[in-house]
């Protein structure tokens, strides 16, 4: 079990490395919080091509390579190549950053939390990383708590 943290990402640099759905749902996540996202990725999810040309993200059009996630405070790897997650841990695990590591909650140094929020209150939900489907219906079952409580 691990230490819940709320940590200031407004106008720190994130790394997401993948373009799809596990990218969207993070970066949704994140863009709360006013940090600088990158996304690198030959593509995108069409959400997340449409929050690029609205200028909310980055978006670095190529295959990660070593050296990609040099400059970032946090750097997610968020593709279905196992390979290239597993790239991106070997690059990160020696830098000073937040690390999640999609594919190996062994390889990450923290658990991306569901996320409920309302005005200025903020809940991170987890299930320690083992349960995915619990974290979600929790975080939504809080989300609709706040949303009752907070009108």
């Amino acid at each position: 079990m691990r230490f819940p943290v709320f940590i200031d990402l407004q106008n720190r640099k994130i790394v997401v490395i993948g373009g799809g759905n596990i990218a969207l749902r993070r970066i949704q996540a994140l863009l709360l919080f006013d940090g600088e996202i990158t996304v690198i990725a030959p593509h995108l999810h069409e959400e997340l091509l449409d929050l690029f040309h609205n200028q909310k993200i980055v978006w670095s059009q190529k295959e990660y390579e070593t050296g990609d996630c040099e400059q970032g405070y946090m750097v997610l790897a968020c593709t279905n190549d196992r390979r290239v997650n597993y790239s991106v841990y070997l690059e990160t695990k020696g830098m000073n950053c937040y690390r999640n590591i999609c594919d190996c909650k062994e390889e990450s140094n923290f658990y991306f939390p569901g996320i409920a929020v309302k005005g200025e209150v903020v809940v991170g939900i987890t299930a320690s990383g083992t349960n995915h489907h619990l974290a979600k219906n929790v975080t939504r079952k809080i989300q609709q708590d706040l949303e009752t409580i907070m009108r």
